[in-house]
């Protein structure tokens, strides 16, 4: 009777976990922000440069989500980011860490817009060609990996030229344990690596964006 018992309280722990491996369909959201900035008493010398950022445009094939995290057991859970509206949130991230990076940069509001407010030296705004967020749950493991590539374009006042750039980031991690804030994490570390990137390779001059390689289109 006894071995018994256990055998059955055993079956019955195995299908719980069973049940509790398997994915719902439900799709989680992450909501990006910018990293804290590591350095501390940072200038920019081109501070009174002043940058517009507008709506991103979301290119990708897929539009729907983000990723998914496939189960071992099977079904998925899905990931989307800023609800689906990835042209704002892009728009968002990027005023963020231009002024972390202590840019005078803003976001167009229809107020200003109408009272006819002074054009900024540089329009910033680009088009995502790649955001993705996948997971895959193995016995005792989950391998995530996140991709990001955005066509920056950022267009000049000054002369009426634009400055066009391609830039990727993408980062893998695995978790024993997942959460879906495993993904949110690696989401913002890819990110931030995409935005080092576009500040590493522009430069200012003539109150104008350019290129550092002078490659400008």
């Amino acid at each position: 009777m006894k071995t018994q018992a256990n055998w059955f309280i055993m079956v019955f722990i195995v299908s719980l976990g069973v049940v509790g491996c398997q994915g719902s369909g439900q799709t989680v959201n992450f909501d990006p922000h910018a990293f804290p900035t590591t350095m501390k008493g940072t200038t920019n010398p081109h501070e009174d440069l002043t940058i517009v950022v507008e709506p991103f445009q979301d290119k990708r094939a897929q539009k729907t989500r983000l990723g998914s995290r496939t189960h071992f057991w099977g079904g998925a859970t899905h990931f989307n980011v800023w609800n689906g509206n990835l042209g704002e949130g892009m728009a968002d991230l990027a005023l963020e860490y231009l002024q972390q990076e202590k840019w005078q940069a803003s976001r167009a509001t229809t107020s200003e817009a109408a009272a006819g407010s002074a054009p900024a030296d540089v329009i910033l705004t680009g088009d995502i060609l790649v955001m993705e967020a996948n997971a895959k749950t193995g016995f005792g493991f989950t391998d995530i990996e996140v991709k990001i590539r955005v066509a920056f374009e950022a267009k000049n006042a000054v002369d009426g030229s634009t400055v066009r750039m391609v830039l990727g980031a993408n980062g893998t991690d695995s978790v024993v344990t997942f959460d879906p804030k495993d993904v949110e994490e690696l989401t913002n570390h890819v990110a931030k690596d995409l935005f080092n990137q576009l500040f590493l390779d522009l430069t200012v001059k003539d109150r104008a964006f350019q290129l550092k390689s002078d490659r400008s289109l």
